[in-house]
């Protein structure tokens, strides 16, 4: 699965949307959205008799949201079950923009389901899909005690680790203060969902959760119970974070849920990155560009562009990187194409600064980009969307 950013669900967010609507109860930085009865007034869980029942259309890249309130505390239940093969993620916010539950899969199948005890006040649900692409979902909002929408997984959900929630310590003192640098743990997830460390300094960073038998699904909080990342299957059934720029001083909680085995023990490890593995995860990811002569990251050289330019990688987790040159400023046009089941992100870097990048051009999952650049190196990475190996054909053409 590919990285989320919270920071991205205002900006998608934000579009207009229908008169009605208007409002934002969940905070300045979170999204509008529709009552789901279609008015504030007719939208308190508290008071209804029965669930209710809406079709989400979830966009590319997107969210699709709903505002409910509730005039008294409450058990609730929120369902998002996929149609047409959308595998919906649900995240529920409160009225100061804080994330209090995030579910993928408790809905049993890909369907998310999530049980919460919730205060009075207002709150957003915002659905999207777990690939990004656009896709449709049926919603049932509603009391814990009305009829459920999902079977259900019989796992128990997320929800955000704050300075209140109870966590197992990782590491005597401050990662970066101990001797190796790191930390680990060994426990089920049914024993310790949840891990605590603390950093004294801004320190680049590597979360694993190991054992493909409990498919451990990991998210990272900062000490105010913001989600910062997350990540299921980054190598086979095991997950992984990367922080190769760091993550500031300061109180950090991993919360976990099992997709498989909750009584499966899953190896927790928080390591400090040196600088020389953290400029390599840089390269790996594609947030970096490496010298184009591949002195220091792998580097395919392929030559002077002069009409076009072809090769076949086989690409997975980690990006695959080609350079050419230009003799002469001019247009270039950049396809990836995929073969199979592979969904290729292209990336364009020229000097060092990425120029360029996309995914799923022109209706399709394959990628591509065009830009006028002058004379001199460049360096174009493929990565795969879902991290699975595949093949992936890079096609670079000058335009004349």
């Amino acid at each position: 699965m590919p990285i989320r950013r919270l920071a991205a669900l205002a900006l998608v967010l934000l579009s207009p949307v229908p008169a009605f609507a208007q409002s934002q109860p969940c905070g300045a930085e979170l999204p509008r959205g529709s009552w789901i009865g279609g008015s504030e007034a007719a939208s308190d869980l508290a008071t209804a008799p029965a669930p209710t029942d809406r079709p989400a259309s979830i966009p590319a890249n997107g969210y699709d949201v709903t505002l409910f309130t509730l005039s008294a505390p409450a058990d609730v239940r929120l369902e998002a079950a996929g149609r047409d093969g959308t595998d919906p993620l649900i995240e529920l916010y409160d009225a100061t923009g804080a994330l209090v539950l995030f579910d993928d899969d408790s809905g049993g199948r890909f369907d998310a389901r999530g049980e919460i005890a919730l205060e009075t006040g207002r709150y957003c649900l915002a659905t999207r899909s777990y690939d990004d692409r656009a896709g449709q979902a049926d919603l049932r909002i509603g009391l814990a005690a009305h009829p459920a929408l999902t079977p259900g997984s019989g796992g128990s959900n997320i929800l955000a680790c704050t300075s209140e929630t109870a966590a197992t310590a990782l590491g005597a003192a401050a990662i970066d203060q101990l001797p190796d640098g790191s930390a680990v743990a060994f426990h089920s997830v049914a024993q310790v969902p949840y891990y605590r460390f603390t950093l004294q300094s801004r320190t680049p960073l590597v979360i694993r959760a190991t054992n493909p038998r409990a498919d451990p699904y990991i998210y990272l909080y900062d000490a105010q119970g913001q989600l910062i990342d997350e990540n299921d299957d980054h190598n086979s059934l095991n997950s992984r974070l990367d922080f190769p720029e760091g993550l500031p001083a300061g109180s950090y909680c991993i919360g976990m849920r099992a997709l498989s085995d909750a009584s499966q023990p899953v190896q927790v490890s928080v390591a400090a990155m040196s600088s020389q593995v953290a400029q390599q995860t840089l390269f790996s990811t594609a947030e970096a560009s490496p010298p184009a002569d591949g002195s220091a990251y792998p580097v395919t050289q392929l030559g002077p562009l002069e009409t076009r330019l072809s090769r076949d990688a086989s690409v997975a987790g980690d990006a695959i990187w080609h350079a050419f040159t230009m003799d002469a400023a001019g247009r270039v046009t950049i396809d990836a194409t995929g073969f199979g089941s592979s969904d290729p992100i292209v990336y364009l870097f020229g000097g060092g600064t990425l120029i360029a990048q996309n995914d799923d051009a022109n209706g399709t999952l394959d990628s591509q980009v065009s830009a006028w650049i002058g004379a001199g190196s460049y360096t174009v990475a493929l990565m795969q969307y879902h991290g699975q190996p595949g093949t992936i054909r890079l096609e670079i053409r000058r335009e004349r």
